[in-house]
């Protein structure tokens, strides 16, 4: 018989939890000035393309 989305979703956060308990296991870095930089250029840029699109300029 199948594993339910649910039963499978319990038991992949479950192993996923039991990983970020173990003492060895190092979290990644925080973000910074540069990738909250990066990320908000990001969107500027997809937002002028966006733009240009419904404009008619890119088509």
């Amino acid at each position: 018989m199948e594993k339910s989305i649910e039963e499978l979703i319990y038991e992949e956060t479950d192993k996923r939890l039991k990983e970020m308990a173990a003492p060895g296991y190092q979290f990644p870095e925080k973000a910074d000035k540069k990738d909250f930089a990066l990320i908000a250029g990001s969107c500027a840029v997809c937002l002028v393309l966006i733009i240009l699109c419904m404009t008619g300029v890119i088509i």
